[in-house]
């Protein structure tokens, strides 16, 4: 019986390294995402990133004095390697202190995500239609009661300022900033609701796409 147990939380574990393989997982966190009606985006971030394959290496024991620094430091080269990342610091365990800044002009259809498409923590998409989709990616509870036996939080406050004709969101909080309205996530941990916010865009007669 207890193999039996072992066996089922390593193959949990392992489902979980399966599914945060390329992922870095956000913690003590403030994000920002200013976008225009027109598409206009800067995106800012600042706080840590969890590298969370590391973890389990850690769990697991092989995560040894001999080999930890190389292992932090392929970490390191992954993230460095975007121009956007402005500063960079090892803290540790997995963990990196990121300052990251970005900024763009959405085109017709595209999508565009942050850190990277193999390692998504929020997407922008616009569409045919002049949607524009903002999207940060979900954690199940099922997961997300893995990563709290990993060690992995998720805190942090993630905001959306602008002045589109917003259709849906599910933010904490909205407040208005004179012709923008700012959108409030208050992230406790991985099972609080995950930001989405969809507009409308206007077109920029100034600047066709």
């Amino acid at each position: 019986m207890k193999r039996i147990g072992h066996l089922a939380r390593t193959l949990a574990a392992l489902s979980l390294i399966m599914l945060l393989s390329s992922c870095y997982i956000p913690d003590k966190f403030r994000g920002e995402l200013r976008i225009s009606r027109f598409g206009d985006y800067a995106l800012t971030y600042e706080g840590d990133l969890i590298f969370a394959p590391i973890l389990h290496a850690y769990a697991e024991g092989r995560i040894t004095p001999e080999n930890e620094e190389e292992r932090h430091n392929n970490i390191y080269k992954d993230l460095v390697r975007d121009t956007a990342i402005k500063d960079l610091k090892k803290a540790g365990k997995g963990r990196f202190h990121v300052k990251y800044e970005r900024q763009g002009r959405l085109a017709k259809v595209q999508l565009s995500s942050f850190l990277r498409r193999d390692a998504r923590l929020i997407s922008l998409k616009s569409n045919e239609d002049g949607t524009i989709i903002i999207d940060a990616n979900g954690v199940k509870a099922s997961d997300a009661q893995r990563m709290a036996e990993l060690g992995i939080g998720m805190e942090g406050e993630f905001r959306i300022t602008t002045d589109g004709k917003v259709m849906k969101h599910n933010a904490t909080e909205v407040r208005a900033f004179g012709a923008y309205q700012v959108f409030i996530w208050r992230i406790e941990n991985a099972l609080s609701p995950t930001p989405t916010l969809v507009f409308l865009r206007d077109p920029d007669p100034a600047r066709p796409l």
